[in-house]
């Protein structure tokens, strides 16, 4: 919207009942009602005054004094996602117009940094926009907001229609209550007949949390959820009512991939209203919108529950879970033994959920080179040009399977259309860069990647998101006859580089930071990705994240880590091969290798139990297994006296040991000296969670599963 002699402030187009353009203020106290927002802070790069444009002050990125107790209602009723309490929308001279003549308004997000809210304090310091304790209700969507860095601490929002709460990029959304329908609900008519007033009593449309795609990173905690089942949206108990994909969460699976992007803890619901406690497992928990013919989001959104609170598993055994889409078949099934992972299959898009114990989460772009700019690869365009911009998400590119599967390398393996066509050992990958998923590859296990088109002649790694110190490996295969000196692995940091050597073993590029092994009796090139840097004296380490600034984002006890850009570090691969005549895009390898997934490398007499872990074929099995030491013979020898007890008892050098268990263990009536064995032998030592906790510490240490305290066993614990 263009200023004129009729619009004088073309913002007038969604008039708001709180209108700040500087959130340098104190916003306290306020009630709003009706407006296209209550109340609305929007994008300002320059002040409005013409007068005033270039005196340097930039009202976008100044940070909020004090924003808290407001209120709004009635509001937001009038385009599809404005927040009544909306931080967006951008008024603006164009940089062009350098007499200022014309303000321009556009009332939704727009992409550039220019017209993006990035808080600074009063030093150009990254800051906050904060909003504290308000109160929102009779809205079409609670809050809405597009800003870089947002902390959103105490939020409640009532009878709302289209979603709750919807804040972008890196935000801390703390003391959230949400309550889809407050006993006033059944008495307020559907405020109009436009294309969102109409629907505030269609329980088919409420959501009320939305994710997105990429870009994010949300921390989540100490929500409070009530009155969103299905009696609350007007079914009754008839579920087969819930005809719409939208859910208390939902997921856009017509997206660009994400990264790591969410993690939560502390979520309580209000059971008795919302049904019962089986309201975790119906449709209306958990749903998705979009076109579904999408690799990205269908397979590779995510969300760590820290404590099992969100999805009300394993609560109180300090178990965090991990979720992915079923859709992805076991891409996001981390664990393959009884008990550590399930699905959600009630849910309008389905989940896996598996205990994370000591794996990670990361992602990165993955790109067949030449990149077009620093996003996708320019290949993409080669190959389909005149596409349209959504198209790279819709095509494949080729796929991943985790090492120790079978996997299926077909152009069919896995193809994007309906929720309920289910992946298998491999997913499939569009030819958007990013790649998401679980790992933890210091002693087994890896990402196996293929590319339909046949080995990248040029493939770099770029924009990690990895925890320091961890373990990635990946691997794919190269055309038979490719030799050591054909393959040139090195890291990039500023077009400073560094080249990594050759290794003699899988093993020993999981254990150092830089080689890579071509394994050529099976054509099958490994390397390892780290979150590196070259530095200017040529050496090459793990980034110092608070020197180049991409620390975690971290609130309430939760960590997101964050990832650098292109020119930060990038991870190329390199191989020497002719590529085809008939490829025009000199991007790939003549000669297709053959598909084949590297196996765990388990010893002998082990399998794979898990993404990232072997052992006895026994713990795949649901059932206790039997013990392995035999029952023994009595004795024929006539039993020995007993031994007189001394006057005194002896002096103990050592600290006796405890044997306290776990709080799951509590709620099955387990106690550690009785407990089976398996439990055991599943646990102990090998479960870190036992281990930081001491569980069982003496039935461990008897049981040959000890923790090293060197602790005294006071009784048989056997």
């Amino acid at each position: 919207t263009y200023q004129s002699e009729n619009i004088l402030v073309p913002a007038d187009h969604t008039a708001s009942g709180f209108y700040i353009s500087n959130a340098h203020n104190y916003v306290v106290g306020n009630a709003a009602s009706g407006g296209w927002a209550g109340i609305q802070f929007p994008v300002l790069p320059e002040p409005a005054d013409k007068s005033l444009r270039f005196n340097g002050v930039v009202p976008k990125d100044r940070p909020s004094l004090l924003i808290t107790g407001n209120s709004i209602h009635s509001s937001s009723w009038y385009a599809a996602i404005s927040g009544a309490m909306y931080e967006g929308g951008s008024l603006y001279w164009d940089e062009s117009d350098t007499d200022s003549e014309t303000l321009i308004y556009n009332a939704g997000r727009v992409s550039s940094q220019r017209l993006t809210r990035y808080t600074k304090d009063n030093d150009g310091n990254a800051d906050w926009f904060r909003v504290y304790n308000t109160t929102v209700w009779l809205v079409n969507v609670g809050a809405t907001g597009w800003g870089k860095r947002s902390e959103i601490n105490g939020f409640e929002v009532s009878d709302f229609q289209n979603r709750a709460i919807f804040v972008l990029f890196t935000v801390w959304f703390n003391e959230i209550v949400i309550n889809c329908r407050s006993s006033n609900a059944p008495r307020v008519p559907d405020p109009g007949t436009g294309t969102y007033e109409k629907r505030l009593n269609n329980g088919n449309f409420w959501s009320g949390f939305r994710t997105y795609d990429h870009l994010m990173r949300h921390i989540l905690t100490n929500w409070k959820v009530s009155n969103c089942g299905a009696e609350a949206r007007g079914f009754g108990q008839d579920l087969t009512q819930h005809n719409n994909d939208y859910a208390l969460v939902t997921i856009p699976v017509n997206g660009l991939a994400p990264e790591v992007q969410l993690i939560s803890s502390g979520m309580e619901y209000d059971f008795p209203t919302l049904g019962g406690e089986d309201f975790v497992n119906q449709s209306v928990f958990f749903g998705k919108n979009g076109a579904e013919n999408q690799y990205s989001m269908m397979y590779q959104s995510n969300w760590e529950d820290a404590d099992g609170s969100w999805t009300h598993r394993k609560v109180g055994t300090e178990t965090s879970t991990v979720m992915g889409p079923a859709v992805a078949g076991k891409w996001w099934e981390l664990d393959y033994r009884p008990g550590k992972c399930e699905v959600r299959n009630g849910w309008k898009f389905p989940q896996t959920m598996c205990d994370k114990e000591e794996r990670k989460l990361a992602s990165m772009f993955t790109v067949v080179m030449p990149q077009s700019g620093q996003q996708q690869s320019a290949v993409f365009d080669m190959i389909y040009p005149n596409s349209s911009n959504a198209l790279f998400r819709r095509t494949r590119q080729g796929s991943a399977t985790h090492f120790g599967l079978v996997g299926d390398g077909s152009e069919t393996a896995c193809t994007p259309g309906t929720s309920t066509e289910q992946c298998g050992d491999t997913i499939s990958r569009s030819w958007d860069a990013d790649l998401t998923g679980p790992h933890n590859h210091a002693q087994h296990g890896g990402w196996y990647l293929q590319f339909d088109h046949g080995t990248p002649i040029h493939l770099s790694i770029m924009k990690v998101q990895l925890g320091d110190q961890s373990t990635m490996i990946q691997a794919m295969s190269v055309p038979a006859g490719t030799v050591a000196s054909d393959v040139h692995v090195y890291a990039e940091s500023s077009s400073r580089i560094y080249d990594y050597s050759h290794a003699n073993s899988v093993d020993e590029v999981r254990s150092s930071i830089d080689k890579y092994f071509l394994d050529e009796s099976t054509n099958t090139l490994y390397w390892r990705v780290i979150t590196g840097y070259v530095s200017s004296d040529g050496t090459f380490g793990w980034i110092d994240r608070e020197a180049k600034g991409i620390l975690p984002f971290s609130r309430g006890g939760l960590s997101i880590t964050d990832y650098g850009g292109k020119n930060m570090f990038q991870l190329h691969i390199e191989v020497a091969c002719p590529n085809s005549e008939t490829d025009t895009t000199g991007a790939f390898c003549a000669s297709q290798p053959v598909f084949s997934v590297p196996g765990m490398g388990c010893p002998v007499g082990e399998v794979m139990v898990s993404i990232d872990q072997c052992g006895h074929p026994s713990e795949l099995v649901d059932t206790p297994p039997p013990s392995p030491y035999p029952t023994p013979s009595p004795s024929l020898s006539p039993t020995p006296l007993p031994t007189p007890l001394p006057s005194s008892p002896p002096t103990t050098s050592c600290i006796p040991c405890t044997n306290d268990p776990t709080p799951w263990m509590v709620t099955r009536n387990y106690e550690c000296a009785t407990a089976p064995k398996w439990l055991m032998r599943n646990n102990c030592n090998l479960d870190q969670i036992w281990v930081n906790n001491l569980y069982c510490e003496q039935r461990c240490q008897t049981f040959g599963a000890g923790y090293g305290t060197g602790c005294c066993a006071i009784e048989s614990a056997s």
